[in-house]
């Protein structure tokens, strides 16, 4: 006979779920990591070349978002196996870091100070989000997961859209937390479903497919 009692539920708490894409960074990091690897490693310029070629095909519907993250991943083929650690390191530091708002940082202190989850949820890939979100020093990281090995690709699903809701509530915290005290931060028209599901969605530096969406609905739009 087990004479254990079993283990208290977890408290609930409030959260704070943050994009990362254009909401605590300038910009798109997907793009800024093929940059780099172009700079770092001018043979991943052939990538640049075939995302050109297969961008008119994206824009009639023929080839889907995954699809084309997919084909950018490629670049990272040209990172040597034992370079990969600083090449990420390197682009964090170098690429990512000069381009957080402030007005995202002073968010995610303020939410600190409550005592809320901070968590990124992002279709950006792990590769570099994990760093970031170290560095940020949020509790939880919900992204894009990406392999390398033996040809660089995503591994699931790309967390984009309902897929980032269907992330999250898969996550082992999700039944601890307030969802109706929680807050969401988003910019564009893709993280609806992300805001939805908080109790107080914030649209951030919004898209005009955003803008006009939270305008209808009543949500505070921050211009940070």
């Amino acid at each position: 006979m087990d004479d254990r009692s079993p283990s208290p539920p977890p408290t609930p708490r409030i959260a704070a779920l943050f994009d990362y894409d254009g909401t605590i960074i300038r910009g798109d990091s997907t793009l800024l990591l093929l940059r780099f690897a172009v700079e770092r490693y001018p043979r991943a310029l052939e990538t640049l070349m075939k995302l050109a070629g297969a961008l008119p095909r994206f824009l009639a519907g023929r080839k889907s978002r995954d699809e084309i993250k997919i084909l950018a991943l490629g670049a990272l083929r040209h990172v040597p196996p034992e370079r990969r650690a600083a090449f990420f390191h390197e682009f964090h530091q170098l690429l990512l870091r000069p381009r957080l708002l402030p007005g995202a940082i002073e968010r995610l202190a303020w939410h600190r100070e409550q005592g809320h989850l901070l968590i990124i949820v992002s279709a950006s890939v792990d590769l570099y989000l994990r760093e970031v979100a170290r560095n940020l020093g949020v509790d939880h990281l919900v992204c894009s997961r990406a392999v390398l090995d033996p040809e660089p690709g995503l591994l699931g699903a790309n967390c984009r859209g309902e897929e980032k809701v269907r992330r999250v509530r898969d996550e082992p915290f999700a039944s601890a937390i307030r969802w109706n005290d929680s807050w969401g931060y988003g910019d564009s028209l893709a993280d609806r479903p992300l805001l939805e599901l908080c109790g107080h969605p914030v649209a951030v530096r919004p898209s005009r497919e955003l803008r006009r969406f939270a305008r209808q609905q009543g949500w505070p739009i921050l211009p940070w």
